[in-house]
């Protein structure tokens, strides 16, 4: 009897030493298995890797490249920053208005008309967000070309990108799906483009020019001041992209011509801040696909970046239930932080998991 309890009391010690063995071993394993997988985020979110394309919704800014000075304004334009400070801000949407230059080989960016502000070469401005892209690979980006009956060439429009070396990022092809962001990223085209103009999108033999009118529904607007935020026109879409201009235009006078469309630079706190949210939370529910993009002028003015937080169930400001949870789901304050976010194992919870199963295993 004495000889057995001595065998028993070996053997266990010696499955407890192998149970300490696999914890440590299964421990360094997740430990080193799960730094990429934990460091990974798509458009700066690890929760977008999984969502497909036209999933998430994005903050989109109206001819982004149309800027003029806060402080001192001697033209009318759209934004106050440069692209690179949007796609830096977390803006991932961009519209160009393209027209062709003082050459039929050069297109030009302009807002209304490149009288008023003249953003320079489409060449340039693609330059800048292939740079961007070149340091951001985990982040998809869009562009707009927009402009139905534009002048410029198409075969001028696809030299641009070609020339700033872009390319190389287009997703080619109308896809039938949307491939999540994580798909796009691994396979290097970050890059979604939609052609307004039919002629620009069929000039491309690549494929990476998208109809626009084939994928994206674009929202009434946009709007002048006073105007009800609108979500028409109300039809169950079959597009699988949904545009809402969220921005506000006057009628005024700019070198003794009178525009109806000139931007609206006042109360932006307003229009960026409650208004983006109710125009945004209202459409989704009065249409049948996901708000994609929200089009503003003047992105850094007011708030828009925590309602796209919201739209795609992101947590911003805090982490608890109060500040997590969108306010437009009329969730209930008084529920319990901790249902606030989901709980994600760490590897050392697995390895803790998988030695306590061991141990019972053996008694």
């Amino acid at each position: 009897m004495e000889a057995y309890s001595r065998t028993s009391a070996r053997r266990r010690a010696g499955s407890l030493c192998t149970v300490i063995l696999w914890t440590a071993f299964v421990f360094c394993f997740l430990q080193l298995s799960g730094v990429d997988a934990a460091a990974k985020k798509c458009n700066q979110h690890e929760e977008l890797c999984s969502r497909a394309y036209n999933d998430v919704s994005y903050i989109s800014t109206h001819a982004s490249f149309a800027v003029t000075s806060q402080e001192n304004p001697t033209k009318p334009g759209t934004q106050f920053k440069g692209i690179k400070d949007q796609l830096d801000y977390g803006v991932r949407g961009l519209h160009f208005n393209i027209m062709q230059g003082t050459t039929a080989s050069e297109v030009v960016l302009c807002y209304p008309d490149c009288t008023v502000n003249n953003g320079g070469t489409l060449l340039d401005s693609l330059k800048i967000v292939k740079t961007w892209m070149d340091a951001n690979t985990n982040d998809v980006v869009t562009i707009f070309l927009e402009g139905v009956d534009t002048d410029a060439s198409p075969a001028a429009v696809v030299k641009a990108f070609g020339d700033a070396g872009i390319d190389k990022y287009a997703l080619k092809g109308k896809p039938e799906s949307w491939p999540t962001l994580e798909k796009m990223i691994d396979a290097g085209t970050t890059l979604v483009v939609f052609a307004e103009d039919s002629n620009i999108a069929a000039a491309n033999s690549q494929g990476y020019f998208i109809p626009y009118q084939d994928i994206v529904f674009k929202l009434d607007g946009p709007f002048n001041y006073g105007d009800e935020w609108t979500c028409g026109p109300w039809k169950r879409s079959t597009h699988s992209i949904m545009l809402i201009p969220h921005f506000i235009i006057q009628t005024a006078s700019y070198n003794g011509v009178t525009y109806n469309n000139l931007p609206y630079p006042f109360n932006l706190g307003t229009t960026n801040g409650y208004q983006y949210e109710s125009h945004a939370v209202t459409c989704r529910s009065g249409q049948s696909i996901w708000v994609n993009f929200m089009e503003v002028d003047f992105y850094d003015q007011g708030d828009v970046l925590t309602p796209t937080l919201k739209l795609n169930s992101l947590p911003y400001k805090d982490d608890n239930f109060k500040y997590f949870y969108p306010e437009f789901f009329d969730a209930d304050p008084n529920l319990p932080s901790s249902l606030a976010s989901r709980f994600i194992p760490e590897p050392w919870h697995i390895t803790m998991a998988f030695g306590l199963l061991l141990i019972v295993n053996m008694l």
